[in-house]
């Protein structure tokens, strides 16, 4: 029953501090119940994703639901760009006390006109939780499975760190950099970011970025732009001289404890000599001497590609759980909610 909800446009860049403050509670209380376990976001953390969205998440747009008064539910839409400028990639979270009442349906209903607005075709949800009501409230709605991907996390207090005590593949030494790749490796480092396409995307819309060398320089300046530190560690083919695998991870000063894992990649040629797990124990050890304060490290892998999901696991990652990706056409979503449901 959505009787007294009120939705309106959220801009962070106008907000007070109450304001997070409501937006926050909704997204802890939700947590609580999908996602037990995760340490949780804290406040100035939301503040700062939300007036400044993290690198690749393109535009932004927020709603809130209100019942007198009392925020009980939020959305989001990010508007990718470049090769997936048709996806609005969506998020719509209610409290748990509110939901069962049309107002999650009501959300979602809101934000389909700036969907159009922005030209998007395909309406895409990456966070729903394997088996909870959030997924069956996805599928009742229409939208379908696309892709599962597994969330792990490395408790560095919990990891024995022998296990990153890792050789170097004969044939290769190792290059390391903090923010910028050297000049002398930049064009082979984006060439070998381009080996990421071979990593399974089940069915979702989403592509891959297609990397030069300019953009990887455009997405080095996100990344400071945003405070965030980019270290990368690849492994140089002696012969060649060329990258031929690497691994990227980012911190944050506002969250010292915790270590984001990003692209993982070895190009087909070089792949079976054991460089994926040789750079990622390696950043392991950078880290631990960089980063005294860090703590823990999350990331997120296709449940398909078993090979990464076996490496983390012995750089000492565990499953936290499963994320189901879902997926619509704009034009399917738009119909379903405009028909009445029995």
């Amino acid at each position: 029953m959505t009787t007294g909800l009120v939705i309106e446009r959220f801009d962070p860049s106008l907000a007070t501090e109450a304001d997070f403050v409501v937006c926050h509670r909704v997204m802890l209380a939700s947590q609580v119940v999908d996602r037990p376990g995760e340490p949780p976001l804290p406040l100035a953390e939301l503040v700062a994703r939300m007036k400044r969205p993290m690198p690749g998440s393109g535009a932004v747009a927020y709603w809130l639901g209100r019942r007198g008064g009392e925020v009980v539910a939020f959305a989001q839409v990010c508007f990718l760009d470049e090769e997936n400028s048709d996806i609005g990639l969506t998020d719509v979270r209610v409290h748990p006390a509110y939901r069962r009442q049309g107002i999650g349906v009501a959300m979602l209903r809101a934000l389909l006109p700036e969907l159009r607005i922005q030209a998007r075709r395909v309406v895409e949800c990456w966070e729903v939780v394997a088996g909870t009501a959030g997924q069956r409230w996805a599928e009742a709605l229409g939208f379908r499975p696309v892709r599962v991907i597994t969330r792990q996390v490395l408790v560095i207090a919990d990891v024995d760190r022998r296990s990153w005590e890792v050789d170097v593949p004969a044939g290769y030494r190792l290059l390391r950099w903090r923010g910028s790749a050297p000049d002398g490796v930049v064009d082979s480092y984006a060439v070998a970011r381009g080996a990421i396409h071979d990593a399974p995307l089940g069915e979702s819309g989403y592509r891959w970025p297609e990397w030069s060398v300019p953009r990887v320089r455009e997405k080095e300046a996100e990344l400071r732009a945003q405070g965030l530190v980019q270290r990368v560690v690849v492994a140089l083919h002696e012969l060649s001289g060329t990258v031929a695998g690497f691994t990227e991870l980012c911190t944050h000063p506002r969250r010292p404890d915790w270590g984001y894992q990003r692209d993982t990649a070895v190009l087909a040629a070089h792949r079976g000599a054991g460089l994926g797990r040789c750079v990622k124990a390696h950043m392991m050890r950078w880290l631990l001497v960089d980063c005294p304060a860090l703590e823990r490290i999350g990331t997120t892998t296709g449940a398909e590609n078993a090979h990464m999901i076996r490496v983390n696991r012995e750089m000492g990652y565990t499953a936290l759980r499963s994320l189901v990706a879902v997926q619509q056409e704009l034009t399917a979503v738009e119909n379903r909610l405009a028909t009445p449901r029995r």
